[in-house]
């Protein structure tokens, strides 16, 4: 089969891209096959397969479009069809003029009279729509679904249910950070195996028809290429809460092969794939540095170095390129940063490169995660919390007053010009972090107290984490931050809350200060003394 034509299976557009029962060309399916990839969700899928199951047993293997639902199901149908009853897809009706949730009621109908379990692949916005619009002949479904949208909890042994979002894709424990699933999906692309048939394909294209589309895949073939494009699709997951499915993610790796430029640009260029119209926005060109911008303004001008000659020559000699613009040659060095070539120019770049705010996020993360109680972990959170976190915090509620932050006071009011605050003893609760269970990895629970009062528990993302850092830099946030500003202002309404119980508040007008004591015992108020 042609290269190309087989590198098309991949393409969401596909018709092979969505799984069904029957049998696709024989090619296509021993490539699906070979690619496939076993998941954590699908090993507790087959174990619940293989335990004491009753007839009253219903399954929902759930998530979202394209994660790869169907696939598990089928791979499974043939071995337990005889005793387990498989609905591959719930958006399907059995007749013409029947919709979803008819013949979802259908479904469970049959069920009833069956002496089998059942399996039901489902999208969590169907589970929505059944536990709203069902039959009230089925409640009990009904009670057992809308329990564990709301509160993850299984009510009843008769229904289990598996959610994909329950299984990230990416990990940033144990000391690594990356993607196993996603790495080996992309290791098996790319494998010198005679299993592989796009390699097979691959090896005839090279000898009748070279061109682009081997050229990138050869590019892909580099394991340090494939680890950075790992690293931007974390970046894009912690930045934008980017979805990544099975099938967007093959869609993604026909684009890096077969879009309109080589694989460096076709990464990075918008327009084409979804999953490359967000890593755009970690374009290398965009990055503003003094290195990059010199490259960018001389290259076009012909203005060229001689290490920078000396390096393009050994990029055609050992990968066949030639030819790139300025913003090619950039997203190349980006891309080959942890590759040797030639004299290595494009790694004059490599600390332009970095991503200090991901690198930051990934460490407090992880801080959390792992939190023990031992004095070296509890010294870094602390650090984080006052001189990050907590001192973002007072900063923004003392935007309108910011000389009270070297006081230590947090803004409480104001009237007739005259500004009333209070000392704000924030700290983090590192009893209640030890505790708190965290299921993903694009945010983390954050624990504070006032004095010895606890606050309610909030999660921080990449985003939060970066106005956190803006603003001890000295921004002030705006309207465009509205999504981030409203959880800022909700913890700081929550220290105020707090606050505003002090024995001890400070009025001042800029240019004075008086301090008012509540003597509880004495019961009087004493107006001045000491801070």
């Amino acid at each position: 089969m042609q290269f190309k034509r087989l590198l098309d299976t991949l393409a969401r557009s596909s018709a092979q891209a969505v799984t069904t029962l029957g049998a696709g060309q024989k090619e296509q399916d021993e490539l699906k096959d070979y690619l496939y990839v076993e998941t954590s969700i699908e090993k507790d899928f087959r174990d619940l397969l293989n335990s004491n199951l009753s007839s009253e047993s219903v399954i929902f293997l759930c998530g979202s479009s394209g994660d790869g639902k169907s696939e598990i199901l089928k791979r499974y149908y043939e071995t337990y069809s005889d005793r387990i009853r498989f609905h591959l897809d719930a958006t399907h009706a059995f007749k013409p003029d029947q919709d979803a949730i008819e013949a979802l009621d259908q479904l469970f109908d049959e069920h009833r009279e069956s002496d089998k379990p059942l399996v039901i692949g489902i999208n969590v916005g169907m589970l929505f729509n059944f536990a709203s619009q069902g039959h009230p002949r089925h409640e009990n479904i009904r009670s057992a679904i809308e329990s564990y949208l709301q509160t993850g909890d299984e009510i009843s042994v008769s229904y289990k249910f598996l959610n994909f979002e329950q299984y990230p894709k990416f990990s940033i424990e144990d000391g690594k950070t990356g993607s196993s699933f996603i790495s080996e999906l992309f290791s098996r692309v790319v494998a010198s195996t005679e299993s592989n048939p796009l390699h097979l394909a691959y090896l005839d294209a090279v000898r009748t028809n070279p061109s682009t589309l081997t050229l990138n895949y050869e590019l892909l073939k580099h394991e340090q290429v494939r680890d950075r494009i790992v690293h931007l699709l974390l970046s894009a997951r912690l930045k934008f809460d980017q979805f990544l499915s099975a099938r967007a993610l093959l869609d993604f790796v026909h684009h890096l092969i077969c879009g309109p430029s080589l694989l460096f640009n076709n990464l990075f260029v918008a327009g084409h794939n979804d999953l490359s119209d967000v890593i755009s926005h970690f374009d290398p060109c965009t990055i503003r540095s003094r290195n990059i911008d010199q490259f960018l303004i001389q290259h076009p001008l012909g203005i060229r170095e001689e290490a920078f000659d000396e390096f393009q020559n050994s990029v055609q000699e050992t990968l066949g390129i030639v030819d790139i613009e300025s913003a090619g040659w950039l997203r190349f060095f980006y891309l080959f940063q942890d590759i040797a070539i030639g004299n290595n120019f494009h790694q004059r770049f490599k600390k332009d490169f970095e991503q200090p705010l991901y690198d930051r996020y990934i460490e407090i993360w992880r801080l959390h995660k792992s939190y023990d109680g031992s004095a070296e972990e509890r010294q870094k959170l602390r650090s984080f919390y006052k001189d990050e976190l907590v001192y973002a915090l007072v900063r923004f509620g003392n935007r309108l007053d910011p000389s009270l932050t070297a006081k230590q006071h947090l803004f409480l009011c104001s009237r007739n010009g005259v500004f009333i605050s209070a000392v704000a003893d924030i700290k983090p609760d590192l009893k209640r972090i030890e505790n708190e269970e965290m299921a993903n990895i694009h945010e983390f629970p954050v624990c504070l107290k006032v004095g010895d009062e606890p606050l309610q528990t909030f999660n921080v993302n990449l985003s939060f984490l970066e106005l956190v850092s803006k603003i001890n830099d000295g921004y002030r946030p705006n309207k465009h931050d509205k999504n981030t500003i409203v959880i800022l202002e909700e913890i700081v309404d929550d220290v105020i809350k707090v606050v505003i119980r002090s024995n001890k508040l400070m009025l001042s007008d800029g240019r004075q200060h008086v301090y008012l004591t509540n003597e509880v015992e004495d019961s009087e108020i004493v107006v001045g003394g000491v801070e």
